[in-house]
């Protein structure tokens, strides 16, 4: 009888060793099949780059602006980030930031034109993150990128104050705006810095933002200028600056100062100078320490000469040699901008 009750109570308890051990099993099953499936649902994070404009091949801040943006599709797999691109315009410029906003973890945009759209939009969508550049808006959920344009483009005035052989220079800017005021108070500060007797002549395209899309109308501004002496024009139109270039063409002995991108290549007998801002770098450089870190410090980052810090980069044309270029050119651009960076010039931000 004892026999059988200890057998019994050993029966129990092997069958109750059995169940907590395929119990267990089951549980450590359970966690290593989720574990995976976790990770596989884990969804890409988000990205919108959201153009101003049609603006794609003007060779401005907005093909450097994509190209930052095919610089993160090149580095972060599909299964990192997911990108969308979004054209817009004046009438569609908050429809789009909504919509993006709506299906987005970050979003990207560039010009001075998107200030007050974003400055709309961040507000209604807290939880996402938007980057700006070329304008500052103050936001808790907005980083802007900011440059002190004024810097480099007082550089592009040495340029063509040293260049112009008939005293005369111009500028001719896309939109009559504050933003490209400073392009124009840089240009003209550098000008009188090597060339005090100098004349700049200066003509917008448009009092807003359709002045970047009328190239007929600044070729028209050009010539224009050329007719009354001018041999140098430092032009911040985007698509509208291809005008520029044609009036140059067609007015022997004249020249061009471009932005953002090098197009020597593609006139290299007319361009003098470029000059170029990071966009595309710091439109990498922002997604990636956003996929790092999952957020992004908000606050305005302002990049110029002064204190060390760039704007860019002077591309002279080395296609060129004297009399246009002087020997002592580099020299005085390089001191110039020495003066810069230690503080010892500082350049206005208003004609």
């Amino acid at each position: 009888m004892n026999y059988l009750n200890t057998l019994k109570n050993a029966t129990f308890f092997v069958f109750g060793i059995l169940l907590i051990y395929i119990s267990s099993c089951n549980r450590v099953q359970d966690m290593v099949a989720s574990e995976p499936q976790d990770a596989m649902d884990a969804a890409p994070i988000r990205v919108s780059f959201v153009y101003p404009g049609d603006c794609l091949g003007d060779s401005s801040y907005c093909d450097l602006f994509h190209k930052g943006a095919e610089e993160v599709k090149r580095n972060f797999g599909a299964e990192r980030i997911e990108v969308t691109e979004i054209v817009s315009n004046a009438d569609t410029w908050d429809m789009q930031l909504q919509a993006a906003a709506e299906s987005s973890d970050l979003i990207l945009t560039s010009g001075y034109q998107m200030a007050e759209p974003v400055s709309r939009v961040a507000p209604e969508f807290p939880e996402v993150m938007f980057v700006i550049f070329d304008a500052a808006v103050d936001l808790p959920n907005v980083a802007s990128f900011t440059y002190r344009v004024n810097e480099g483009t007082f550089l592009l005035g040495a340029v063509a104050g040293l260049k112009t052989q008939t005293g005369k220079v111009g500028y001719l800017g896309g939109a009559n705006v504050p933003f490209l005021h400073e392009f124009e108070a840089g240009y003209i500060a550098g000008v009188k810095a090597v060339n005090p007797d100098a004349e700049i002549i200066s003509s917008y395209v448009a009092d807003n933002e359709q002045g970047f899309y009328q190239p007929e109308v600044a070729e028209t501004l050009a010539l224009t200028q050329y007719g009354l002496g001018v041999d140098v024009i430092y032009t911040m139109a985007d698509q509208s600056g291809f005008g520029v270039i044609e009036a140059a063409k067609r007015a022997e002995g004249r020249y061009v100062i471009w932005n953002y991108i090098d197009i020597t290549d593609m006139a290299p007998e007319i361009i003098l100078a470029v000059l170029r801002v990071n966009i595309d770098s710091d439109t990498y450089g922002a997604v990636k320490e956003f996929l790092l870190t999952g957020d992004l410090m908000p606050g305005v980052r302002s990049f110029g000469h002064a204190n060390g810090q760039h704007v860019g980069l002077l591309w002279l044309n080395p296609g060129f040699t004297n009399p246009m270029f002087p020997d002592e050119l580099d020299d005085k651009i390089s001191t110039l901008s020495g003066s810069l960076r230690n503080g010892e010039i500082t350049v206005p931000t208003v004609p």
